[in-house]
């Protein structure tokens, strides 16, 4: 699983540094966008957890706070991974090696990912919410 944030990191790196430059801090938008990714994922497990009765949530309203700290930590934890110490040139400098047709399957694979997990979390939440009335 962790092969796929770190293709993710470095498409969403590349592909920012190539159309706005360094400027735009690209390490960072994509540290932005793994982390959204790996937070849709887990609001998914949540999701499929309640669907399964497994009630993770004390309440009935969704918990802000811990939603908050959830996403901090997220970010945190692949700042460690990707950003401190300039961690992304390394992953960038050994996927940019890559042949033109793995790059085009891969593309296709991540576009897949990103596609159902987005389709997946919104289904999720309609279907909670309706069980739920």
């Amino acid at each position: 699983m962790m092969k796929i944030y770190r293709y993710l990191y470095y498409r969403l790196y590349s592909w920012n540094l190539k159309t706005w430059g360094e400027k735009d801090l690209p390490q960072w938008n994509a540290l932005f966008g793994v982390s959204f990714m790996m937070f849709l994922n887990l609001g998914l497990l949540g999701f499929l957890l309640q669907f399964l009765g497994v009630n993770i949530f004390l309440r009935d309203e969704l918990p802000k706070k811990e939603l908050i700290i959830i996403m901090l930590s997220l970010f945190v934890v692949n700042y460690f991974l990707f950003i401190h110490r300039g961690n992304y040139r390394s992953t960038v400098k050994e996927l940019k090696k890559e042949p033109p047709e793995k790059r085009r399957i891969n593309t296709i694979l991540i576009w897949l990912y990103v596609i159902l997990s987005f389709a997946l979390f919104v289904l999720s939440a309609m279907f909670i919410k309706k069980l739920n009335g």
